[in-house]
């Protein structure tokens, strides 16, 4: 009878490495059925089988499956090996994994906290258990903006794995990664950084630099390094991540998401055949292993999208939003910020087209969706606001368009202050509305205003100030003021042509 019941176990768990989980629940089925069979109820190979069974349909994204038989495996294995066992401890591990995969996050809590507990009676017989299951209790915590109790836990665990295994471990370099997420939410870059530079040496001497891991820890290095502007830093090491995943890792999901990365910075930088290449890779590989409706994939395709969208490329982009809008609405539901995202792009293509009732209709759609999401005075509102206002603006219908933009300026100066760049990007942006409204008293008023603000940070804003200042030119032209007008239209070459200036300097006195 043991013979058979393993047997039926084996072939279920062979299905499920092949990808063939209709089978493998099949067969984990009768395994469990043979079980019972051979010992009743509360015996180990029953648990084992409710355990793999529960995992399979998590795997299948049957939820209510999935938590009937995990909570019945959990119940056998009490019963069997007591409240304490670290049998139990492993299966509130998978019952926190299935919660958290249906989004049940404070059942998920509540189940990584007893596998804490559990786990704390059993530090000397694994150290390891303690700490990884503090991680994942930290990492819930993280996901639902606890970043405080997060940081509790993450401590804890790295002080454990420093007093028993040492502080050159490479378990102390997941942790070090958490932690180093911590300090890049608090804005704390250089905390982040030397945390994740020390989980780098920890893998080299271990694991080795050729490692996913290692792999993973570079492309951490590279976001900090995104987020302190040093766009020169990430490149290389988002280039050795991506080489490290795809020699080891092949066409995972995780290569995927390092190339879409970089493929982000050859676009940020103007190289926009590099991003689109590495764009579509990034979308063979999500196709492959994520499938058609993955939200990474969504985003993939969109990115992709954009990239033709700027090039004017519209037959090239509109099947890439199309299928992205498709996906997101599918996965992420019809109201999800993405789906607004998607619904702005594919607005942008229908305005392009000359079809702007129907441009109109996704962005007021859009504008709704990010509303609901994140507030009426949220920044995210703001690109719906002004892209439904070029458009009124194109139509002539000037006191539509203005109420857009002045709402935009609103929002802006609540979010980010009086006296920030965006600010002024928008006084700019309403100030030429101004213009063709022949409101030229206001438009000066806000021009003005946003060249005082660039100017607090002249070489930073440079290019905005020479904008500002060709708005400026162009006002004060048809204003007749001609004085003022060739003042800012020179003020506008010295900064775009400074080394066409140097030139002219150089040749003798300029009139």
């Amino acid at each position: 009878m043991a013979d058979k019941w393993n047997d039926l176990n084996q072939r279920a768990i062979e299905h499920m490495q092949q990808g063939e989980l209709q089978e493998a629940v099949m067969f984990a089925l009768q395994a469990l059925e043979e079980a019972r069979k051979a010992h009743g109820e509360l015996h180990q190979n029953v648990a084992l089988s409710l355990n793999n069974l529960g995992e399979l349909y998590h795997m299948v994204e049957e939820w209510d499956e999935a938590e009937k038989a995990l909570l019945e495996s959990a119940r056998v294995i009490e019963s069997i090996h007591g409240q304490q066992s670290l049998e139990l401890g492993d299966t509130c591990v998978n019952l926190a994994e299935m919660y958290i995969g249906c989004q049940r996050f404070d059942e998920a809590e509540k189940k990584m906290e007893q596998a804490v507990e559990i786990y704390g009676h059993h530090q000397k017989e694994d150290p390891t258990l303690l700490p990884q299951s503090l991680n994942m209790l930290a990492s819930l915590y993280l996901g639902q903006g606890k970043v405080e109790p997060a940081a509790v836990q993450l401590k804890k665990a790295q002080h454990l794995l420093e007093d028993s295994l040492g502080k050159d471990h490479p378990a102390l370099g997941t942790i070090l990664k958490s932690l180093a997420v911590i300090d890049r939410q608090r804005g704390d870059l250089d905390a982040a950084e030397k945390k994740l530079r020390r989980a780098m040496v920890i893998y080299e001497n271990s694991i080795g630099s050729e490692h996913p891991e290692f792999a993973g820890i570079l492309a951490h290095i590279a976001e900090v390094y995104f987020a302190k502007g040093l766009i020169g830093a990430a490149e290389p090491l988002l280039k050795q991540a991506v080489e490290i995943y795809s020699a080891t890792l092949d066409e995972d999901p995780v290569t995927g998401a390092a190339m879409d990365r970089l493929a982000a910075l050859y676009a940020a930088t103007g190289r926009t055949e590099q991003a689109e290449s590495l764009f579509q890779k990034v979308i063979g590989i999500y196709t492959s292993s994520l499938g058609n409706d993955h939200p990474a994939l969504a985003e993939a395709q969109n990115s992709l999208a954009e990239i033709f969208l700027n090039s004017k490329r519209i037959d090239q982009a509109f099947p890439l939003l199309q299928a992205s809008l498709e996906a997101r609405e599918k996965s992420l539901g019809a109201t999800h910020p993405a789906v607004a995202q998607s619904l702005n792009n594919m607005a942008i293509i229908h305005d392009m087209k000359g079809e702007q009732t129907l441009a109109l209709k996704q962005h007021q759609r859009a504008l709704d969706i990010r509303k609901a999401a994140f507030g009426e005075e949220h920044p995210a509102v703001t690109q719906s606001l002004e892209n439904m206002a070029a458009i009124y603006r194109a139509q002539g219908k000037l006191d539509k368009a203005e109420s857009m933009l002045e709402q935009s300026l609103a929002i802006w100066g609540k979010a980010h202050g009086a006296e920030h760049p965006a600010t002024a990007q928008s006084y700019h942006n309403l100030a030429t509305l101004y213009i063709d409204s022949e409101k030229y008293d206001k438009a000066e008023e806000a021009l003005l205003t946003s060249k005082r603000i660039l100017e607090k940070n002249k070489d930073e804003n440079a290019m905005h100030l020479a904008t500002v200042f060709e708005t400026l030119s162009g006002l004060y032209y048809r204003q007749n003021k001609l004085t003022e007008s060739n003042e800012y239209a020179a003020r506008v070459q010295k900064i775009r042509k400074p080394e066409q200036m140097s030139r002219q300097q150089g040749t003798g006195p300029l009139h």
